[in-house]
């Protein structure tokens, strides 16, 4: 089934300042891929990163010896540049400092670095895809501008397989000759494609609402798509130890699958330390000897819920452990996030998850505010109306964004109270 939501519902979830919520770092981990024979196992993680904001988006450098990365820093006012590591030493560079957000480094065959550069104002309608120097200034556009792209592998020096924003993410070919951009399919993952090693393809995952997503071989030569196997359920950020040898993870346990061979996903890892419940395996180096994993410091709750909802629990059920692990005092293990758990409960127009979020954040106009949209999207307009008065009541309106709110409750109170 495939939640839409609801126009009234997107300043619930568009409204909610960045700066209003605690951080919950995200780190970059090393660890080794190691084989007794056909056996894979992986080395201590070693943290990259050490809990110093927001880190994302990793690739190698083509020698295997260092790898650029996204990072947004405290202090920094949400803004995202590339950074530099090397992993022998473990010395951190900063490379970037533009008034625009860089995200997706990465340092091509030639020793180029390209990178998606975009500012907030024009964000979903413009992302560049530029080259930039070696002291992080922007040289040159790659696309024709005004370019959307959201992530991208270079095949070679002049095409390109990107993942974009159309009317739904789609995974594309560009050929830098040509000027031409060609759309293959769609929906896809919002990731950068993974090379497949010793071939001449990349692989991308196309999404389920369900959380079944496929991951898919791309020939870019012949413009075919084929699939691959399953994900991992409810995941998407895949890739490949070897040609044979694809890993997903899953919260605590990173897992191990060779297409056409196996027929489910293999754990070949699993982490005991607190800040890796929530693993990612995001890319091998071109050597295949490393992987760098992903993780939060702490596991996010709106993922573990989402987890439960997808494997088909009913919300009741879920809600009702989440409120028995809350009055326990075990929910403080989970990171929690008004703006992501809002989010969740309105994509399902659920009154029972919503009711719950209102109750964590019980100072909060925005829960309450998303709990009457699911009331009035259920018919139950009485409910709805004693919600938005609440969420008026709860509404300092010390900010432009708290009393735009306020005026979109209004209106909504207005429409229900007809």
């Amino acid at each position: 089934m495939r939640f839409a939501v609801p126009s009234y519902c997107l300043m619930t979830l568009l409204s909610l300042p960045a700066a209003a919520q605690e951080q919950n770092p995200s780190n970059l981990y090393l660890a080794e891929l190691r084989y007794q024979g056909a056996r894979l196992e992986l080395g201590p993680p070693r943290k990259l990163t050490g809990d110093r904001g927001r880190n994302s988006q990793p690739s190698f450098t083509p020698d295997s010896r260092a790898i650029v990365f996204n990072a947004v820093r405290e202090g920094e006012g949400g803004q995202g540049d590339v950074y530099r590591i090397d992993l022998g030493s473990g010395v951190e560079t900063r490379i970037t400092r533009t008034p625009e957000n860089e995200n997706s480094p990465t340092i091509s065959s030639s020793g180029e670095l390209l990178v998606i550069r975009w500012k907030t104002e024009t964000l979903f309608r413009e992302w560049g895809l530029w080259v930039y120097g070696p002291d992080g200034t922007p040289r040159r556009g790659i696309l024709p501008g005004p370019d959307t792209v959201g992530y991208f592998i270079p095949l070679d020096e002049t095409h390109f397989v990107l993942v974009r924003p159309t009317s739904r993410f789609a995974v594309a070919l560009f050929d830098l000759e040509s000027r031409q951009t060609v759309d293959l399919e769609w929906p896809v993952a919002r990731l950068p494609p993974q090379r497949i090693p010793g071939q001449a393809a990349v692989s991308f995952v196309r999404t389920d609402s369900s959380g079944r997503h496929q991951i898919r071989r791309l020939d870019p030569a012949r413009r075919q798509v084929s699939p691959i196997a399953p994900t991992v359920p409810g995941r998407t950020i895949h890739t490949w130890a070897r040609s044979d040898l694809v890993l997903m993870a899953k919260g605590n346990t990173v897992f191990a699958r060779s297409p056409g061979t196996d027929s489910a996903w293999r754990p070949v890892a699993r982490f005991d330390a607190p800040d890796l419940q929530n693993v990612s395996t995001y890319v091998v180096s071109p050597d295949g000897r490393w992987v760098i994993l992903t993780s939060t410091l702490k596991p996010p709750l709106q993922v573990a819920l989402t987890d439960s909802l997808e494997s088909g629990q009913p919300v009741e059920t879920v809600v009702a452990r989440l409120r028995g692990m809350r009055e326990a005092g075990s929910l403080d293990r989970y990171f929690l996030s008004e703006a992501d758990l809002i989010g969740a409960g309105s994509a399902r127009q659920s009154t029972t998850l919503l009711q719950f979020v209102a109750e964590l954040f019980p100072r909060s106009y925005r829960a309450v505010y998303a709990l009457g949209n699911a009331h009035r999207a259920a018919g139950d307009f009485t409910q709805a109306a004693g919600a938005y008065r609440k969420a008026l009541e709860l509404n300092p309106r010390s900010t432009p964004a708290d009393r735009e709110a306020a005026q979109t409750a209004e209106r909504a109170l207005r429409d229900v109270t007809k």
